[in-house]
């Protein structure tokens, strides 16, 4: 009998010794699994998707704060209002309830905090500061002042994606981190693409590929002595790809094609077809001298927002009043009697920023420091040409 217990007993023990085994095992294979599953791809990613990186917790959510000097804007694929604050060197987000949310930039002037969250990084927006968004939600700003572009991940992780390195820009490809961004290469415009491609100008137009690297698309490369004759003032001519310059504002309308602002002294807008054909479309210039800003729109024309007003442009160059400037019309402009006494009179000037929403809203903004008007806000014209300020200094 004693035989027999102590036998029974070792065959217990070594069953609990095989199940030991097999839950080890399991577990092991488990970890594996988890750390070929979790782990980054090395495969490089197309623009407007996110890397699996460290997440920020709601509890890390940016401020609320009151706009001090919004620039530029641009609206995301779910209608939220961003806005480039040079006043406050942040990026802002509109929410529904009309209050304005941080989502880069911790307010103090510099240049910080790439791989970490937006909200505790550095920035150094000024006025020629560009905006974009993509479809995922990617925010994309010209960090003018430290010679960057950068993003903020949906997970709100900030990091350069261009500039940094030493090289001059030029006609061609070159990694995107290797480029030079200095004062005779300063990204002004952002747009997206119709293959969710992020577009540049940077005096030429550049395009942000697959693997990172930064692809010249149109315009002239190198700073001139004298500005092309096209932009002195003989518009008959257009230039080729090789000459015009002084790219500042980018947008694609409905069709995907490209327009593009800019110019030195006068100021007009190209327009390259999706198939590469480049065409002048017009002039686009205001007593106060400043280069268009442009939005995509719909079909086949695009909106543009200088000192003369706001128009609908087409392809063709016919262009379609939406609302005067108060330079020309004072109170007469909605633009201007939407901002109330005692601001009426003290102007609104179009073309700091302007974008389109989903359902056709045109949002416009203006700044104090423009010198042409002592108001800084931010309107939205609707469709059925009401106009309503959602902020104003």
């Amino acid at each position: 009998a004693e035989a027999l217990i102590k036998e029974a007993r070792q065959r217990q023990h070594r069953r609990w010794f095989f199940i030991a085994i097999i839950v080890f095992t399991a577990m092991i294979v488990s970890g594996v699994s988890y750390v070929i599953v979790s782990s980054p791809s090395v495969r490089a990613r197309p623009t407007g998707t996110s890397s699996p990186s460290k997440t920020v917790s709601p509890a890390q959510s940016g401020p609320f704060v009151s706009p001090k000097a919004p620039y530029a804007l641009s609206v995301a694929a779910n209608g939220a209002l961003l806005a480039c604050d040079t006043g406050r060197d942040q990026i802002l987000r509109r929410l529904p309830s009309g209050k304005f949310r941080v989502i880069a930039g911790d307010g103090k002037r510099g240049f910080s905090g790439d791989g970490g969250p937006a909200i505790r990084a550095r920035i150094n927006v000024q006025g020629d500061s560009g905006i974009a968004v993509a479809r995922n939600g990617t925010v994309y700003f010209a960090d003018t002042g430290n010679g960057r572009v950068r993003e903020v991940l949906p997970n709100g992780i900030i990091k350069t994606i261009i500039g940094g390195g030493t090289r001059t820009l030029g006609q061609g490809s070159m990694p995107a981190l290797d480029a030079s961004i200095n004062k005779q290469f300063t990204v002004t415009g952002l747009a997206i693409g119709p293959n969710g491609e992020l577009y540049v100008a940077a005096n030429a137009v550049y395009r942000l590929g697959l693997g990172g690297l930064l692809h010249w698309v149109v315009g002239k490369w190198v700073p001139p002595k004298d500005w092309p004759k096209n932009w002195g003032g003989v518009f008959s001519n257009p230039a080729p790809q090789s000459d015009f310059t002084g790219a500042t504002r980018l947008a694609f309308d409905g069709k995907g094609d490209l327009f593009v602002a800019g110019g030195g002294g006068i100021f007009g807008i190209y327009e390259m077809a999706r198939n590469g054909r480049l065409r002048f479309v017009g002039v686009f210039r205001g007593d106060a001298g400043g280069p268009p800003s442009l939005a995509a729109r719909t079909g086949g024309s695009v909106v543009v927002a200088y000192n003369a007003g706001i128009f609908r442009v087409s392809s063709s160059g016919t262009r379609k009043l939406i609302s005067p400037s108060p330079v020309t019309s004072a109170t007469k402009s909605p633009l201007s009697a939407a901002l109330g006494a005692p601001h009426q009179r003290n102007g609104f000037i179009g073309g700091d920023g302007v974008a389109v929403g989903r359902d056709g809203d045109i949002y416009v903004d203006t700044n104090a420091g423009n010198g042409w008007t002592g108001v800084s806000a931010i309107l939205e014209l609707r469709p059925n040409g009401r106009v309503v300020p959602l902020w104003k200094s």
